[in-house]
This record gives C-alpha cells, structure tokens and sequence, in this order.
C-alpha cells in the first residue's frame, strides 16, 4: 500500500518545527514579558521542542534504516556527510530541550527564554545543512533510485536513451 521510504516523509516534521521553533518562542517570550500571559505558558514552548526533538529523532532513526538501501547507489562518504549532518540535530534538540526546561523552571528570567529564541534561530543553520546534504543525496546523487525496481529502472534509462541531446547538433548556419 504504502511503498515510499519513511526517513523522507519523517524528515519534513523537524525541518518545519525546527524553523517555527524560534518564532514560537519568541512570541511567547514577548507575551510573557508583557505579561499578556502567565510564566507558566511557557510550557507550551516546552511542549513544542520536546516535539522537534522526538521527531529528529526518529527522522535519525529512519535514515539509519534507510541507510543499507542507499549504500548500493551513492557513495559512502556522500551518504556520511548527509548523516553525520543529520545525527547533531537530535543533539541540538536536545539541548533546545534543556534550555526550553530552564525557561520554565527558573521564574521572572526572560534571558533564559530569550537564550532559546537566538538559540532557536542557530538552530536552523545545521537543520539547514542537514536538508540540503539529504536533497544532494536524491537529486545530485540519485538516491531515491535505490527504490525503483528493475522494470521501473529500465524504463528511465530507456527514456532517457530517446531524449534528444541538444548538444549533438552542430549549429554552424
């Protein structure tokens, strides 16, 4: 029923959580310090990095899976450099997670949750790096090919063969 590799479709939650991440925090850390709401909300922030954090972690997890299907396609050091990007984000999470906790624990302290903001956004950058290392993987690398069975490869490579190479053609008119 459902044939799509899971690590691709899990990796899109921390990518968006992670870029919201620092927005939500920041909102809540200006509504607290205005006092439009109390100390304690801040627990919804919490909430929100646990949840980025369980979810890199389980892209992380399904990447490792993943990892034996690709292996017979891209090579080993262009499939490290994609993992080793994506292990640290779970590490990042982990301490967004601790710091958000800090937020929460230690009262009338707006440094703390404004650390988790610009932590927040530095986040975003190995994210970043990450995602982009991943979308060399299947666009530069051919990745997602490691899924296609034998009818369905032969078929690209035999469409492939009929496309006309514009550059073949001498253009001396």
């Amino acid at each position: 029923m459902f044939d799509l590799p899971l690590h691709p479709i899990a990796v899109h939650f921390p990518i968006v959580l992670g870029i919201f991440l620092p927005v939500v925090g920041l909102i809540f850390w200006w509504a607290i310090k205005k006092q439009w709401v109390p100390q304690k909300s801040w627990g919804l922030v919490v909430v929100f990095v646990f949840i980025f954090t369980v979810s890199s972690l389980i892209a992380a997890e399904l990447g490792e899976d993943e990892e034996e299907h690709v292996e017979h396609i891209v090579a080993e050091d262009v499939i490290e450099e994609h993992e080793e990007a994506g292990e640290l984000i779970p590490w990042v999470g982990g301490t967004l997670l601790l710091v958000s906790l800090a937020g929460l624990v230690v009262k009338n302290n707006d440094r703390v949750r404004l650390a988790l903001v610009v932590l927040g956004f530095l986040a975003i950058l190995p994210l970043g790096n990450a995602g982009h290392t991943g979308g060399e993987l299947v666009y530069k690398y051919g990745a997602a090919n490691a899924h296609l069975n034998k009818e369905k490869l032969l078929s690209i490579v035999s469409k492939m063969d009929k496309v006309p190479d514009h550059h073949e053609h001498d253009h001396d008119d």
